[in-house]
């Protein structure tokens, strides 16, 4: 099953933008595919984002993350819950909640290795994404939205940080 590198995490979704492609052997590992006709130029050196590419993957496989990937966030590609975790009325349990501040605290280490060597109009598209997306998490943990509409904005908020990075790439060309 390939897994995309979106989302998440927050920022772990956003952050698996610049990860390389790398054949899944874990069922949570998350690596970008893109496009081929809007296929973007690496973020990141080899180097860089094989670390980035091995900081996601150990995020997503303790049991906080096979928890929010199921009940709460749609981590990764192909998700059994998807259309549940996009539509879903619920607000987070206590227990969901506690599991989500976890998985976001491995997952938010990945972030300066995500920063590594961009340039300054990249750094900043990064950091935006970075900032929404922490207000979204915020808002589901503080029970202030559902666990449908956070996987809604996170989406958009994934979509539009993509678009923002092709227009930079167009203008760089």
């Amino acid at each position: 099953m390939k897994n995309i590198f979106k989302l998440s995490l927050m920022g772990i979704a956003f952050l698996s933008g610049c990860a390389t492609n790398v054949a899944p052997n874990n069922p949570v590992q998350v690596a970008k595919v893109p496009s081929p006709m809007t296929a973007p130029a690496p973020d990141h050196s080899g180097a860089v984002a094989k670390r980035l590419n091995d900081c996601i993957i150990r995020s997503n496989q303790s049991a906080d993350a096979l928890l929010v990937d199921s009940q709460i966030i749609a981590v990764t590609r192909n998700n059994p819950h998807a259309k549940a975790l996009f539509s879903s009325p619920d607000k987070l349990t206590d227990q969901q909640a506690v599991a989500l501040k976890n998985y976001l605290a491995e997952a938010n280490s990945c972030r300066p290795i995500a920063l590594e060597g961009l340039s300054t109009e990249k750094k900043a598209v990064y950091e935006d994404f970075f900032k929404k997306i922490d207000g979204v998490y915020a808002d589901l943990i503080a029970k202030k939205i559902t666990i449908g509409i956070a996987n809604q904005e996170r989406q958009l908020l994934t979509q539009d940080a993509h678009m923002k990075k092709l227009a930079l790439q167009s203008k760089k060309n």
